[in-house]
């Protein structure tokens, strides 16, 4: 759990050497968005709002994955749930196919910050690389490092959208915190720190290790 911009993505990313299965909603949704279904279109009108996407739309995409899940695999969630009614169907979810949630993450991060971070991100329409004009811009200024395209802001990281999100955030899902320490699940890290940092203090807080290949 996070704020936008808070890095639930890239810390999720950091930790596939525990060889669990990567599942970011946001993926979910401009997969979506790209194939231009018609959830992808409601969820296209919503993002550009910097509104959260309905429950019955997230939840429908949400629950195809799991419920069509073939490996026993663990799996790390990005960004679901992010509302109570999300939380409380994942927990029905959990107990019907008796399986257990290990811990929450939360990931705080202040609101002057969240704007800094996405105002300055930039996209690659073609490879979805992700570049951010201060901490990691591309070598040529508004071009892809790879392809070449031209690199696009998201509509959802405008200032304005991403006060709109934040708000969003610290009224419907910042609250789940109090459901997960209710269960004993939560800890909270300042996603402030560097990447690599953050990531070495969630292996020593959860004494994990990496799965051998």
């Amino acid at each position: 759990m996070g704020s936008p911009g808070a890095g639930k993505g890239t810390l999720a990313a950091n930790l596939r050497t525990l060889n669990a299965e990567h599942v970011s909603s946001g993926d979910l949704f401009r997969r979506e968005m790209k194939r231009n279904t018609p959830v992808g279109i409601a969820i296209r009108k919503t993002m550009k709002r910097g509104e959260l996407v309905p429950d019955h739309l997230t939840l429908g995409l949400m629950r195809k994955w799991f419920w069509g899940r073939k490996s026993a695999r663990g799996f790390i969630l990005d960004g679901f749930p992010r509302t109570r009614i999300q939380a409380v169907c994942f927990d029905e979810w959990m107990e019907t196919r008796g399986e257990v949630l290990t811990a929450c993450v939360l990931l705080e991060l202040s609101e002057s910050e969240t704007v800094k971070r996405l105002s300055q991100r930039r996209i690659c329409p073609k490879d979805g690389t992700v570049y951010h004009l201060a901490h990691n811009p591309p070598r040529c200024e508004g071009r892809c490092d790879s392809c070449g395209s031209t690199l696009v802001q998201r509509e959802d990281d405008i200032e304005e959208v991403i006060r709109r999100r934040y708000a969003i955030y610290e009224r419907l899902t910042r609250p789940l915190a109090d459901h997960y320490a209710n269960l004993g699940l939560l800890s909270v890290f300042s996603a402030e720190i560097p990447q690599e940092e953050l990531t070495a203090r969630i292996f020593e807080t959860f004494n994990l290790a990496p799965v051998p290949r």
